[in-house]
């Protein structure tokens, strides 16, 4: 009904988690705007003893995202956050997290036209020479183009997996769990819950705002160094250019420091992502959403990316 949540299982709940020190499964404490001080207070003593758990999120913004995203607002009310950050209609949903998008690598790509610089082989689409773009506008655009052309090849792969999971993996126990699958006689791997998600999880926010943030300071407003020059320091993983990558990585607008000239780029990337992806079909009945993952699987995707311009 939109009332407070909070009771006496939730702080018990709170007592073992500091008392075992529980990593998994994780805990994730909601906060509205009804919840009483008492709450927060108990889970920041948690907080502080600096193991990292429980995760705090805000309840009116999750509500808020889930009922934008087609949830009634009972079910909304219902959901929350999980895992890290994705958001569902807790027994009502399959929420499928399809793997991760290394986002800084498309601009990686497109610094080379589509090509991948470690092979030589085309793996993108051509957007041309970098330096054939005239304004920080039309190197955007190339990127847009990239990313949309990856996350389409993406989304074919889901649809391809989807359809092997429902056919060679099905899962009965959470099926008889989660709500609607019974009653439409469908998998919970087949379109059988009541909403039918699969997320992308982009990687990389904060490296591809400050890569972005260094082309457009260094290339197009200042005239730091020719786009040809900057392609060229990459190439040379800045061995040579020393001066430069120190311009690059001191002297450049950077997210996460309040800093509006980097906040905007942040945010034409996500809204760049996000029209890649949302609301395209899966093959359940529902529809991709997309996620933000800023804090996984870096060494992985750092070792198939070169040197990129945030220095």
């Amino acid at each position: 009904e939109g009332d407070d949540g909070a009771n006496e299982l939730s702080y018990l709940i709170l007592d073992v988690v500091q008392e075992m020190r529980l990593l998994q499964p994780s805990a994730m404490v909601q906060l509205s705007r009804k919840n009483p001080d008492r709450l927060l207070k108990r889970a920041l003593r948690i907080v502080k003893t600096g193991y990292g758990q429980p995760s705090i999120f805000n309840t009116d913004s999750i509500v808020q995202e889930l009922v934008r995203q087609g949830k009634t607002l009972e079910d909304a009310r219902e959901g929350g956050a999980s895992g890290c950050v994705e958001s569902g209609a807790f027994g009502r949903e399959a929420y499928f997290l399809t793997g991760y998008f290394n986002i800084p690598k498309i601009l990686e790509l497109t610094l080379h036209g589509g090509v991948e610089p470690r092979t030589g082989e085309r793996t993108g689409i051509d957007t041309g020479p970098p330096e054939a773009l005239p304004d920080f506008d039309a190197f955007f655009e190339a990127f847009s183009r990239q990313l949309r052309y990856f996350v389409d090849i993406k989304i074919r792969g889901n649809n391809i997996i989807e359809r092997i999971h429902a056919a060679w993996m099905p899962a009965p126990f959470l099926s008889l769990l989660i709500d609607d699958c019974i009653a439409t006689g469908r998998d919970y791997t087949d379109g059988g819950p009541r909403y039918n998600t699969s997320y992308i999880q982009g990687v990389g926010l904060g490296t591809i705002t400050d890569a972005l943030s260094a082309v457009k300071t260094h290339v197009y407003d200042r005239g730091t160094v020719s786009m040809a020059g900057l392609v060229r320091a990459l190439n040379d993983d800045f061995i040579g250019h020393g001066a430069l990558r120190e311009a690059l990585l001191h002297d450049t607008p950077k997210f996460g420091n309040d800093d509006d000239a980097a906040d905007a780029l942040m945010r034409r990337v996500f809204d760049c992502y996000h029209d890649a992806i949302n609301g395209r079909p899966n093959t359940r009945g529902g529809v991709h959403r997309i996620n933000l993952l800023p804090t996984t699987v870096h060494v992985y995707f750092g070792g198939r990316i070169g040197a990129l311009p945030d220095g």
